[in-house]
Formats: structure tokens, C-alpha cells, sequence
């Protein structure tokens, strides 16, 4: 059923969120740290790799906005080609607004999590992710309504590709 894709953006999303987040900060710090020890960064490319390895988890933020949108475009895509009753909308409306109650508290803790003084200003390397995160209703709540046209308003297909 696609109204459970809509749930499991959100808890993808955000488990990929806690998880690039964390990884970033501890990527940071210990790159940080080791770029000032020249016992570590005698050679050159010893500096190089670092450096890209800093230059790698910099980009973590747009790997999180691309799983959103590949997420998003196979719920269009499944909701496309799962034949669904429009009996069934109730049902999968309910299932959305459940997933929407429950992106709150996943916000909530991203809220909680990122604000941490552990953390310090990891935040301002996620700026897409915090947007996402700190909307994840708002968001579920947009692709659930998308998911519901793409279910049940499009044609009825016969065995022969008729539309009825």
C-alpha cells in the first residue's frame, strides 16, 4: 500500500539525518585535529586526503534532499501503477494523517538532537536537511495528499488498456 511509502520517507529520512549528521561531526573533528598534527600531515598527500575527505561530508547535505526526492518520485511511481479501489481512501488518508502525527515527533527529536552544545554548528553544514527535518510534517503532509491523487484519480485500465 503506498500510504505506508509515506511513513517510511519520514523514518528514512530521518534515519539518514541523525546518521550523516553524526558522521559529519565526528568527520570533522577528527579531520580538524589531524590536520593540525604534522606528525599526521607530513606529506602531501596525506593533507590531500583530508581535505577531500572533507570535502566529501560537506556534500552529505544534498545526498539527504536527493534520497527525499527519489522517495517521493517512486511513491508517484508505485501509486501510478498499484490499482486502488477508492474505497480504500479513508483508510489511506488515515494512514497519512498517522504518518504525519508521527513526523512531528521525529522533528521534534531532530529539533532536540541538533540543537545539542555537542554538536556545536554541525547545523550550518545541513541546511537543507534542518529545513526538511524541522517541516517533515508539512513535507509528509504534501507528499501524502500527491500520493493520494496519483492513487486514486487516474483512469480505471480494462484487461485491454480500455479506460473506462
Amino acid at each position: 500500500m503506498a500510504a505506508n511509502d509515506v511513513i517510511l520517507i519520514g523514518v528514512l529520512i530521518f534515519m539518514f539525518a541523525i546518521g550523516f549528521f553524526v558522521l559529519y561531526n565526528i568527520t570533522a573533528t577528527v579531520t580538524t585535529r589531524m590536520i593540525g598534527i604534522s606528525a599526521i600531515n607530513e606529506s602531501k598527500a596525506a593533507v590531500e586526503v583530508l581535505q577531500a575527505t572533507q570535502s566529501m561530508t560537506h556534500r552529505l547535505d544534498y545526498v539527504i534532499f536527493a534520497l527525499f526526492i527519489g522517495l517521493v518520485l517512486a511513491l508517484i511511481i508505485t501509486g501510478w501503477f498499484i490499482a486502488g479501489n477508492p474505497i480504500f481512501m479513508v483508510l489511506y488518508f488515515f494512514v497519512v494523517v498517522m504518518g504525519i502525527i508521527f513526523s512531528a515527533v521525529l522533528s521534534n527529536v531532530w529539533e532536540t538532537m541538533s540543537s545539542a552544545s555537542i554538536f556545536g554548528t554541525t547545523i550550518t553544514a545541513f541546511a537543507i536537511t534542518n529545513n526538511l527535518m524541522s517541516n517533515l510534517p508539512i513535507y509528509l503532509a504534501i507528499v501524502g495528499f500527491i500520493g493520494i491523487i496519483v492513487m486514486f484519480a487516474k483512469p480505471y485500465f480494462g484487461q485491454n488498456n480500455e479506460v473506462y
